[in-house]
């Protein structure tokens, strides 16, 4: 994931995946190089719906970092339309039919996890990060996720490796904050709580599990 600007958007063009699930036609959108990525998200609904029947319209379900809506499609009898919240205006108010960026960070996400073998711990968009001031600008820098943490607080932390941090100068945003601030940061931030992510530029340098071992690659 880009420091500056998401590759997403110019990437490739939009596409439509489908899937019958029962007597029903459920629709994402999204950027093509992320088609495999909706085919999962419809097997995974395809799943719910055996497990726990029909899901109706307005419905919302957690799907990693993001929540996503089921909207039945005006002038469509029976598509049902998955739309996520909106991260480019107001996630608390506003929906998008474009999946891209959901997908594209549960895809990095999941990239992070699997090369570390790892279950990982969710960080839901609207979740706290607390930010040393300045840190967002500085290339060589650190998160870390604390054991413990309120309701509403993603436990992560981010500071500068070099320098010292005031108390006073800490900053909070939510996660999805980052996208235009720090993209790249998504990536690691689905790691467990008492878990250190260094990162150089965009790229991670090294990961600390909960004994301080970097159980990261070196060639990655």
């Amino acid at each position: 994931m880009s420091h500056s600007d998401s590759p997403i958007k110019e990437q490739s063009p939009l596409c439509q995946r489908t899937k019958q699930i029962g007597n029903r036609t459920f629709v994402v959108t999204c950027r093509e190089f992320l088609a495999k990525q909706a085919d999962f998200l419809l097997d995974l609904f395809a799943d719910v719906e055996n497990e726990s029947g029909p899901l109706r319209n307005g419905a919302k379900i957690q799907v990693g970092w993001t929540i996503l809506i089921f909207n039945e499609r005006e002038g469509h009898e029976g598509q049902m339309e998955i739309v996520a919240p909106d991260y480019d205006t107001n996630p608390f108010t506003e929906t998008n039919r474009d999946l891209s960026v959901s997908l594209y960070v549960q895809m990095a996400q999941n990239h992070c996890l699997q090369t570390l073998q790892l279950a990982g711990e969710t960080a839901l968009f609207q979740e706290k990060i607390v930010v040393a001031k300045g840190a967002l600008e500085e290339e060589h820098v650190y998160l870390q996720r604390a054991e413990q943490a309120e309701a509403g607080d993603s436990g992560w932390y981010l500071g500068p490796v070099q320098g010292e941090v005031d108390s006073d100068g800490l900053e909070s945003y939510y996660i999805f904050q980052l996208l235009k601030r720090r993209p790249s940061l998504l990536q690691a931030l689905a790691l467990p709580r008492g878990y250190i992510a260094v990162l150089k530029g965009d790229q991670i340098e090294a990961v600390l599990d909960e004994h301080d071992e970097n159980v990261w690659p070196t060639l990655h």
